[in-house]
């Protein structure tokens, strides 16, 4: 049973399981933990679970993914097998849509995308809901991913509704952000720098 504290939003009986998607992709900077995107977290023991699980920094106990927190998901976007990390994202993002919450997508499997009509549903309902959405791309280690903005960019491929024409729309973005200037990063003084 999980000791977080944070868990008064999370769907009951659901639980990460085996996946340890955000212990290994995830950038984490804090007073407690300094963890490289893309690189697995340096407590994350080789058969799953976590070293210091019972003194678990505060991000890791009160950090959740959208699947936990969100019952209409089914067990199928658990992030490591749905090849996808669906996160909160409150990013710089622009008008009409600042301020609001959205949709960080991390695609974590590029080759996947193409018959995630899971995804392409999800997404499509959100962009026509008005709520921004993000995706975002890059797994090399210690590479922080690049994003794209996808409501104004997939406007008009939700409207027409068809999942093969969505998918691809979604494969286009992240290669699209494949394309993109990539920022590298280290850990100097026990600072997450950017280069």
């Amino acid at each position: 049973m999980s000791t977080k504290k944070n868990t008064i939003n999370l769907v009951k009986n659901r639980e990460c399981g085996k996946c340890t998607v955000c212990c290994k992709h995830l950038a984490i900077e804090t007073s407690e933990i300094v963890k490289q995107p893309n690189v697995p977290c340096k407590n994350l023991m080789a058969k799953g679970g976590c070293a210091i699980y019972s003194t678990w920094p505060t991000v890791c106990n009160e950090w959740f993914c959208a699947w936990r927190n969100l019952p209409e998901l089914d067990d199928d976007w658990r992030p490591d097998k749905m090849n996808v990390l669906l996160e909160f994202s409150r990013d710089n993002f622009p008008a009409p849509f600042t301020g609001k919450t959205g949709f960080r997508f991390t695609i974590l499997d590029k080759k996947k995308v193409s018959s995630n009509y899971k995804l392409a549903s999800f997404l499509s309902k959100q962009i026509k809901n008005g709520v921004p959405c993000i995706l975002s791309y890059g797994v090399d280690s210690g590479q922080a991913p690049t994003t794209a903005f996808l409501n104004n960019a997939m406007s008009g491929v939700v409207q027409n509704g068809k999942k093969k024409d969505i998918t691809k729309a979604i494969l286009n973005a992240v290669e699209a952000c494949e394309k993109m200037p990539k920022d590298m990063t280290n850990i100097e003084d026990g600072k997450l720098v950017y280069y």
